[in-house]
């Protein structure tokens, strides 16, 4: 090729790529952009009711989308599961999530559970979600798919928390939707899954009053309805570390008012740690006084002192998917 060849080349090549910048022909998209999202179906800055349909059944659902949910970039989405007798929108007022959510810039989502009394199917507990066989992980495989399909979702920041039956509840969702879930922290309840054989290591943050009626820390019957033998709060950690391959000891990392929190030596796996709140009942550390608990004399009282929904969130932000 002589330089006057060269040169003609040169010329047409300047001419395609001007002619390609006037039409307007997009770069390739990175997989973080907006346009790679669903559509958004629940509005940034607000708390909106949703519903699907799942085992023939309409179950329902409150999603709350911080001011930085525009659709501009992927959010961590936190489960937040209320207790047995409760509901989404009590816990959403209970657990004081919504802040925390619209500062830390996560998707904060607040399911309904199954029957006149609403539960969950958490294995060994609890009400009619257990003798009716509800497929409780069933449901939140959906949900977690029309979430992911309505919102900008980082998939490797999904949560899931809850109180009570919502805590045994997540327990189990650790142990079945492992490839889904990257982290749990349960509050005021302990393991009751039959089987766990997580598909991947998830990482558990156990949050547990030393006085809880309902779900005694040693174990055994509560003073509440449930009515079934609860696991303790050291066999639920123990469990957790076997899984996990961890050490047995645990080392002290966080202290609050009446709280402090202990992270297990040595996991191969994912981090297990256990947040003990001395004295405390039944109830969420921090947060709103919860109308549905059924009141006992054995409960001890709720801890003003120890924020739950602050130290769930630290630990969640610590441990995404990997």
């Amino acid at each position: 090729m002589n330089d006057t060849t060269r040169a003609l080349v040169s010329s047409l090549l300047v001419i395609v790529s001007a002619c390609s910048t006037e039409r307007g022909e997009p770069d390739a998209a990175p997989a973080s952009d907006a346009a790679t999202c669903g559509a958004s179906t629940y509005p940034a800055g607000a708390t909106t009711e949703g519903s699907l349909v799942h085992d023939g059944a309409t179950r329902t659902f409150r999603v709350h989308v911080p001011p930085a949910g525009d659709g501009a970039s992927r959010l961590p989405l936190v489960l937040v599961l209320h207790g047995g007798g409760g509901s989404g929108r009590q816990i959403e007022i209970g657990s004081r999530m919504n802040a925390i959510a619209d500062r830390e810039g996560f998707v904060a989502v607040y399911p309904d559970g199954t029957g006149h009394i609403r539960t969950w199917n958490g294995g060994g507990c609890c009400g009619s979600a257990v003798t009716d066989d509800v497929d409780d992980v069933g449901f939140f495989a959906a949900l977690l798919d029309h979430l992911e399909a309505s919102l900008c979702v980082e998939t490797s920041r999904v949560y899931a928390t809850g109180m009570s039956n919502g805590g045994i509840m997540s327990h189990r969702l650790a142990c079945e939707l492992a490839d889904r879930i990257a982290a749990i922290a349960p509050v005021a309840g302990t393991d009751m899954t039959r089987a766990c054989t997580p598909a991947r290591p998830v990482a558990v943050l156990q949050v547990h009053g030393t006085e809880d009626g309902h779900v005694p820390w040693d174990g055994g019957m509560g003073c509440g309805p449930a009515g079934v033998p609860f696991t303790s709060v050291p066999e639920t950690i123990a469990r957790w570390q076997a899984r996990s391959g961890c050490g047995a000891s645990l080392a002290r990392f966080f202290e609050e008012g009446d709280g402090h929190c202990a992270r297990s030596a040595d996991c191969t796996g994912a981090d297990v740690a256990l947040c003990t709140i001395e004295g405390a009942g039944h109830s969420w550390p921090g947060g709103g006084r919860s109308a549905d608990v059924v009141e006992c004399p054995a409960d001890g009282e709720q801890s003003t002192t120890f924020r739950a929904s602050e130290a769930i969130w630290r630990f969640f932000a610590d441990h995404p998917m990997r």
